[in-house]
């Protein structure tokens, strides 16, 4: 009786958690088989290209950022509310309501943004069989952006699930609003299918809105494994759970948010594999998160009236929960979950908190005239977390192949080889974390001219991690494996190498920074010009100096500059190397 109880305990556990002992996905096919060459980059790129479609990574970058339409993903998401239950179990064969009336509403969505772009892109659904609250056969709509470029055969996928539950998991006919959790997912990947379709990216884009999430992770469990069986390559996941709204609730699982009714638009939390949790882990999924933290910091909070912040957490998921990047890291694909640093429940449907419940509504209509009169989703944050998805995508379909660098310690610092690169590769970015600081961060973030060779400075005493990533028409490609150096007692690979590097630390900065140089023999007592400048090159402070063998620090105040990203140069007899300082609030 005892290990009856047992096992009750553990069952109730694992539900109250959102997971549930069920039959695994069968029979899962496409509905549109055009959809499977695309994936496989088994097609005629030139058949899904059209004339006048924009292709340069800096052009595609400021019109998403522009092109993103809160009011629009507003609308949206009042057209979401109305289907009533979004319950994977709930009615397949009303036009108005239920699921089925829902998938079918996306999938037109994903036509219109089709016709939009002359028909040259591919949509339709992953069908599959499964046994979630009495319906057995589901449905994931899809659309695909057909890449340029069918050499690399890697896709980028964005997606959020579409169903949602209220207090009783597998209640079919009451209300099931699901606004937050995960409305704001779906419409986000709905839009994105609206503002991507405009461009030519290299690499196949892969937008779906999953269900069967909140019974199990069916939908992305679907994916990943139709995709693992047809040997289809992913170069990141993406996956959106809860993006939209800012307020804290009373159960909002850890880590979350202070305490309940605490507001949060400006951060957005970022969780991915590591094993064992460690931070030191050589996680591609943590490595992934740095990539994005860097495009937010560099590529797209210049751009922005209010900035964003992403935070790197150490879990896969909040404490006891899991998305659907999960069941793709489990099949050896690099997957994150974006979430919004505040959330308004666990899943539990506990009141006051909303989300899984009846309660998680658009807003609030105050005093009765029809109009919400305010809003439970913020407009602006969940257009803030739908351009970090969509430049991200955008880069990485389009960015250069990941390298894999060869590390060499010396006395104070180490020496990166780089081998078989890109003829058209124009620099390097260089992440270093150190084990002291304890951070998910880079320390140092910096960039250097394209060279065979370089050297950089570490600090001694202390195990580093470095890693490196190729940037190929301004576009970063995903960095590397992160390689653990610890400094050795000699030093003649510096003394023979001939190199120099430029870099600063804090990055980010608010009052100062420091740029570190460090040069060889040949250009001992060479005079030096250091010069920031701002994003559209306006030359904002300017030093002279000179060099001494070895390394020279400088301290550059940052007082008088606005927030943003800045290049640091330094020029020495006509060469130049550099690096980008970030300026804080």
């Amino acid at each position: 009786m005892q290990r009856i109880l047992s096992k009750l305990f553990i069952l109730a556990a694992i539900q109250s958690a959102g997971w549930f002992p069920v039959k695994s996905q069968t029979n899962m096919f496409l509905s549109n088989p055009e959809a499977l060459s695309v994936l496989r980059g088994n097609y005629d790129p030139a058949v899904y290209q059209r004339a006048g479609l924009i292709s340069d990574p800096e052009s595609i970058r400021i019109g998403i950022i522009e092109g993103l339409d809160s009011q629009e993903q507003l609308r949206l998401l009042t057209q979401l509310e109305t289907f009533y239950n979004r319950n994977s179990g709930s009615d397949t064969m009303s036009l108005s309501q239920g699921i089925g009336a829902c998938r079918t509403w996306i999938l037109g969505h994903f036509d219109q943004s089709n016709k939009a772009a002359d028909n040259r892109l591919v949509t339709g659904y992953l069908e599959f069989d499964a046994d979630i609250c009495t319906k057995g056969h589901h449905k994931n709509p899809f659309l695909l952006i057909p890449g340029s470029d069918t050499t690399c055969k890697e896709i980028v996928l964005i997606m959020g699930h579409f169903d949602t539950r209220n207090e009783d998991r597998c209640d079919i006919e009451g209300f099931t609003p699901g606004i937050d959790d995960n409305g704001s997912g779906t419409v986000l990947v709905m839009e994105l299918a609206r503002v991507l379709s405009q461009y030519s990216f290299n690499q196949t884009i892969l937008l779906t809105a999953t269900t069967g999430e909140d019974e199990g992770l069916f939908g992305a469990k679907a994916w990943a494994e139709f995709l693992s069986l047809q040997g289809i390559k992913i170069r990141a996941v993406l996956n959106n759970d809860i993006v939209g709204g800012i307020y804290c609730g009373k159960t909002s699982p850890s880590p979350s948010c202070p305490y309940y009714g605490h507001a949060d638009s400006t951060h957005v939390r970022i969780f991915s594999f590591s094993a064992g949790g460690s931070m030191f882990s050589n996680s591609p999924h943590k490595q992934l998160v740095r990539y994005i933290k860097y495009v937010q910091d560099s590529l797209i909070n210049p751009n922005l009236s209010v900035p964003l912040t992403v935070n790197i957490m150490l879990g896969e998921d909040r404490g006891g929960r899991g998305g659907d990047h999960t069941p793709f890291r489990q099949k050896g694909y690099t997957a994150v979950r974006i979430t919004s640093a505040n959330e308004h429940g666990n899943g539990t449907g506990t009141p006051p908190d909303r989300n899984h419940s009846t309660r998680d509504v658009l807003g609030q209509d105050i005093n009765g005239d029809g109009i919400l009169d305010s809003l439970f989703i913020n407009p602006g944050y969940l257009a803030r977390n739908s351009i970090l998805n969509g430049v991200v995508a955008g880069l990485l379909a389009s960015a250069p192949d990941r390298v894999n660098p060869i590390v060499q310690p010396g006395l104070s610092g180490a020496t990166i080889q780089i081998q078989e690169t890109d003829d058209d590769i124009e620099g390097i970015l260089v992440g270093i974390r150190k084990y002291k600081s304890r951070s998910l961060e880079f320390d140092t973030l910096f960039s250097v001219p394209l060279q065979d060779q370089f050297r950089i400075t570490l600090d001694p005493g202390q195990k580093n991690y470095v890693s490196i990533a190729l940037v190929k028409n301004g576009v970063p490609g995903l960095f590397s494996d992160e390689i653990e150096v610890n400094l050795t007692g000699s030093d003649e690979i510096f003394q023979d190498s001939g190199s120099r590097l430029i870099h600063n630390y804090p990055n980010p900065c608010s009052d100062e920074t420091t740029l570190e140089f460090e040069t060889s023999r040949e250009y001992w007592y060479q005079p030096a010009v250091i010069e920031i400048k701002d994003m559209i090159g306006r030359l904002v402070n300017r030093k002279t100096l000179t060099l001494s063998a070895g390394l020279t620090e400088v301290v550059v105040s940052a007082q008088n500059l606005d927030p943003g990203l800045y290049s640091c140069t330094v020029t020495v007899k006509g060469r130049d190397w550099q690096s980008t300082m970030i300026v804080k609030n």
